[in-house]
């Protein structure tokens, strides 16, 4: 993992410089870290270099400054931290000023996503706990980890505002809120068991997971939305009781019938050896099974059992709309009245 600093202290002071060792260990702490081991920072470099060659490091520009520099840019050294540094003044070697560098952390035991973002989100702790030094820390996967980090809430907004539009429809459609209640509960509850069973057929929440549950939502919708329209919208004088069996007459083989045909025309998808095939293919499977199981099994109950309440809003309902449309009437008459007056 490489790690710059991009505000340099003064590292001719001895605090800095303890400072950086200390931001290192902080670094070498974090889990997933295999510690000092895995560590490349010049400083530890250079002072093994100045004791190999029996130089003395004195707290001045020429030791931790121009030294590293001119260090830097030896044969021996130079493919391996000459890069590691930003100058300025380097037309002038005794004005030069260390302006930036970088470092690296070796870290392990990466078994899932989920590691990859918490690593991350530790890296980010650390540099956050040092402002001052501008700290950014960069690994080649860290574009997965941040496209992980927010791929929840993505998906949580993307999955509420879809809901919210299958509502909208259902209210336009089925003028009665009731319904639309039980219709919501079921999208609900349909996109629950998809999102479990996904999860224990090995199926991880990922951009292609995310697009196919948003897709689940408007196929969730279909089949419960057919079955309580053919409920509410029966005119004859039947019982609730009465009323399911007539809906179940009127749509159950349809629903049957559309349903098998979907899940026959996706099957030959289980076959090819591709994840966002796979993926698309379970989702589809689960929703259609799970949108008939709720359609011909738990909404006629439930439909059955809130009738009552369900008939008393029509009838509030259509009440409302009758006397609007005798107070339009009425107000016509007097409009006229006072037309022939004059």
């Amino acid at each position: 993992i490489e790690i710059a600093i991009i505000n340099a202290p003064n590292m001719t002071l001895p605090e800095n410089r303890k400072r950086i060792e200390e931001l290192l260990k902080e670094f070498e702490h974090i889990p997933y870290s295999i510690g000092s081991k895995g560590t490349q920072i010049w400083i530890r470099e250079y002072a093994k270099y100045a004791n190999l060659t029996g130089s003395y490091l004195s707290d001045d520009h020429f030791s931790w400054v121009r030294g590293v520099y001119e260090w830097s840019q030896l044969f021996a050294f130079y493919k391996l931290w000459s890069q590691d540094f930003i100058w300025e003044n380097e037309e002038n070697i005794d004005q030069i000023v260390m302006k930036s560098f970088r470092f690296r952390i070796g870290v392990t035991e990466f078994n899932t996503p989920s590691d990859l973002v918490r690593v991350t989100q530790f890296l980010r702790d650390v540099a956050a706990r040092h402002p001052d030094l501008n700290i950014i820390t960069y690994q080649q996967s860290r574009p997965i980890a941040d496209q992980l980090n927010v791929l929840l809430p993505n998906t949580l907004q993307s999955d509420f505002i879809a809901i919210l539009c299958m509502i909208t429809i259902a209210l336009l459609f089925i003028p009665n809120p009731i319904c639309t209640f039980w219709i919501t509960i079921a999208i609900f509850t349909i996109d629950l068991g998809v999102i479990g069973f996904l999860a224990l057929w090995s199926v991880k929440l990922d951009p292609i997971s995310m697009i196919t549950l948003i897709l689940s939502i408007g196929f969730s919708i279909e089949f419960s939305a057919h079955v309580t329209y053919g409920f509410v919208s029966n005119e004859n004088n039947l019982t609730p009781y009465e009323r399911c069996i007539d809906a179940m007459e009127k749509l159950a083989w349809p629903v049957v019938h559309g349903s098998l045909s979907t899940i026959l025309g996706v099957m030959v998808l289980a076959f090819i050896n591709s994840y966002m095939v796979l993926v698309f293919f379970k989702t589809v499977f689960l929703v259609i099974v799970f949108g008939v199981f709720h359609a011909l099994v738990l909404l006629p109950i439930v439909l059955h059992d809130t009738a009552p309440w369900t008939d008393r809003l029509n009838a509030y309902l259509a009440e409302r709309e009758s006397l609007r449309e005798k107070r339009k009437i009425s107000h016509k008459h007097s409009v006229r009245v006072e037309v022939n007056k004059n």
